[in-house]
């Protein structure tokens, strides 16, 4: 455990409050148990029972309700955005989130500190700024303990708008993929898959051979200059409208979804939407991504009726999920998440 890093983390947490807080964001503290999380095929939400207790009526003890499946959050996402649709227009939520199943890699933690923000009447280029503006002001505000060449240039350009790169220019720039005429043709980019040395399997999805090329050639790529001896913080936007189940489709490409990721060195630290506020989309795509889990044998549940009657409220809006802990380990040049927690799962769970 070093209590140095512990501490700056803190430092980081206070001077995100403070940017949003000045900048007229109300800070949102959304249940962390709630009873329908959210529909996404790969992150397993932890289960449990909340249950009420047995009541004295005259001689009689009976429960009052019985029991009821919950589960904490893997994001606050669906409670910010039926804030929104209450009236709500700039808010955010910084607390613990919780994710099973994930890998003790060194960058995933099951419970860690995940920031959200939301504006109404706004897009990915608000959201881009907001990120930009707000790493820039945690900086000033913080002190690292660890210096070195990544860290020292990253420093000196966080007053410069980091880098804007569409997803099929990142994928023509560092793997030589036009990823154009492959849009929606699996057969197509199976070809590619396999001439880039990749294994393909008859039930690869177009969507699991995509990111079999996106993950070993583009993302490794993504936070880095040309020569990956300094960081390049780059916004990676417009992505394929298949991987995108929470955000509005490009109205001047439908074939592209309104999402945006933040990536600096080997992090990536962020994944926005131009949320989508049709509740008859919406359904469609939770009831594809309920029958995706079902396929891989995860548990399911059902839609959250509340959440879809209220996106037509929210109207035009826009939100980014940050990852707090790995700012935290950019600024202090730490190797593992478990430098920064000050009691990480593996501390906790495999001593």
């Amino acid at each position: 455990m070093n209590l140095e890093l512990i501490k700056i983390r803190t430092d980081v947490v206070k001077a995100i409050r403070r940017f949003f807080d000045e900048r007229g964001f109300t800070e949102m503290l959304t249940p962390r148990l709630v009873g329908l999380p959210g529909q996404e095929p790969y992150l397993d939400p932890f289960w449990t029972t909340v249950a009420l207790p047995l009541l004295e009526r005259g001689s009689r003890r009976e429960l009052e309700s019985g029991e009821f499946p919950a589960a904490l959050i893997t994001s606050p996402e669906y409670a910010m955005k039926k804030l929104l649709a209450a009236g709500f227009d700039k808010i955010y939520d910084l607390g613990p989130c919780f994710r099973n199943r994930e890998p003790w890699d060194g960058t995933h933690d099951p419970e860690f500190l995940l920031l959200e923000w939301y504006r109404k009447n706004a897009g990915l280029e608000e959201l881009m700024t907001d990120a930009e503006e707000m790493i820039a002001s945690v900086i000033a505000r913080s002190t690292t303990t660890r210096q070195s060449p990544e860290i020292a240039s990253f420093l000196a350009m966080t007053d410069k708008p980091f880098r804007r790169m569409t997803v099929a220019d990142a994928m023509k720039q560092y793997a030589g993929i036009d990823l154009e005429p492959l849009l929606g043709n699996r057969e197509a980019l199976a070809k590619v898959a396999v001439e880039h040395h990749q294994t393909v399997r008859s039930e690869d999805s177009w969507d699991d051979l995509f990111f079999k090329l996106f993950l070993s050639e583009v993302e490794p790529k993504l936070g880095w200059n040309e020569t990956k001896t300094e960081w390049q913080p780059t916004f990676l936007y417009r992505y394929p409208a298949s991987m995108a189940a929470l955000a509005r489709k490009d109205p001047a490409d439908p074939r592209y979804a309104l999402r945006v990721e933040l990536h600096i060195g080997d992090l990536e630290l962020a994944n926005g939407f131009a949320e989508l506020a049709d509740p008859t989309e919406q359904r469609k795509r939770f009831e594809e991504e309920k029958a995706l889990r079902s396929k891989l044998g995860k548990k399911t549940w059902a839609i959250d009726e509340n959440f879809l009657a209220a996106l037509p409220a929210m109207g035009s809006a826009a939100g980014i999920a940050f990852g707090v802990d790995r700012l935290a380990m950019l600024l202090v040049g730490a190797v593992s998440i478990n430098e920064i927690l000050p009691f990480s799962a593996r501390e906790r769970f495999q001593n």
